[in-house]
């Protein structure tokens, strides 16, 4: 039996909640059979404004065929339920903007244009904490997500003024992730950690959409590891809020797709197919913002 992206993502998703409903069930009676005091779940949420430094790149025989790059303004959302050393969460992210684009023609003819930018990611995950409860010297995690991402390259002209159409296309993937979080300097109300976490995507895609000009067709693209580090600043203003500074670096290798015909009204055009390039993405960024205890 064969199951679909959406069986797959269901079945994670009662993993993950089922092992955290397990520890909440469990760990409460363990607890009163040792004749320790019951843990109660505590809530954190944080809103964070963030600017990312976008930095996307195309390769074919290992030279560069277009590089898209610039700030994208985003906000980040999220909610995690504590207790005791575990913590279930869920993260949320949407950034939009518009950013360069200097690439070529089919023909290598350069051009030079620029890209609207929508970019979300949303997961979940799962903590552990080791050491002190109300303080761990290491919190382990781990857990799966969603990335979509729409990337409008706008028309424009080459340099003898003849016009080149424009061109939408949509990538989407679902990943895992495991990392580790620990404090790295401590001062008075503020620590400074460190934050790094390995990227696995699964089943990526893109979807290319001629805008009416040709059938819009999706392709399989590589898996390849990608990762993430961030360096986030916490300082406490009272016993509920903190303030939250977090820079932060991620990649994203996205290996060549397979190949598919060009076809209009299902018709294939002139023998001509479809290949999507290796691509990197490089984002530095930060967000800034607050994080309440309930």
């Amino acid at each position: 039996m064969t199951l679909s992206d959406a069986d797959i993502e269901r079945r994670l998703f009662r993993v993950v909640f089922s092992i955290f409903l397990l520890v909440t069930i469990t760990r409460p009676a363990l607890a009163a059979i040792a004749g320790e005091a019951q843990p109660a779940v505590r809530w954190i949420g944080q809103a964070d404004l963030s600017l990312m430094d976008f930095d996307y790149r195309e390769y074919a025989d290992g030279r560069l065929l277009d590089r898209e790059s610039g700030g994208i303004p985003g906000v980040v959302f999220a909610l995690t339920g504590e207790m005791g050393r575990w913590a279930l969460g869920g993260r949320f992210s949407w950034h939009a903007g518009a950013v360069m684009y200097d690439g070529q023609t089919n023909t290598g003819i350069p051009i030079s244009t620029h890209t609207e930018e929508s970019i979300l990611d949303t997961s979940v995950r799962i903590a552990r904490g080791i050491g002190p409860v109300d303080d761990p010297a290491l919190t382990l995690y781990g857990g799966f997500g969603y990335r979509y991402w729409g990337r409008d390259i706008r028309p424009t002209y080459t340099g003898s003024g003849q016009p080149v159409d424009g061109l939408y296309e949509i990538y989407r993937w679902k990943y895992f992730f495991f990392g580790g979080k620990t404090a790295i300097y401590r001062t008075g109300n503020s620590r400074w950690s460190l934050d790094a976490q390995v990227l696995r995507p699964y089943r990526p895609t893109i979807e290319v959409d001629q805008q009416g000009r040709y059938d819009t067709v999706i392709l399989d693209l590589g898996e390849n590891t990608g990762w993430r580090v961030a360096l986030p600043w916490e300082y406490r203003v009272s016993a509920r809020t903190h303030w939250v500074i977090e820079p932060y670096m991620e990649a994203w290798d996205i290996g060549p797709s397979s190949s598919a015909p060009l076809t209009q009204n299902g018709v294939p055009v002139d023998n001509i197919t479809l290949y999507e390039p290796r691509s990197t993405t490089r984002n530095f960024g930060i967000a800034m913002g607050l994080r309440r205890f309930f």
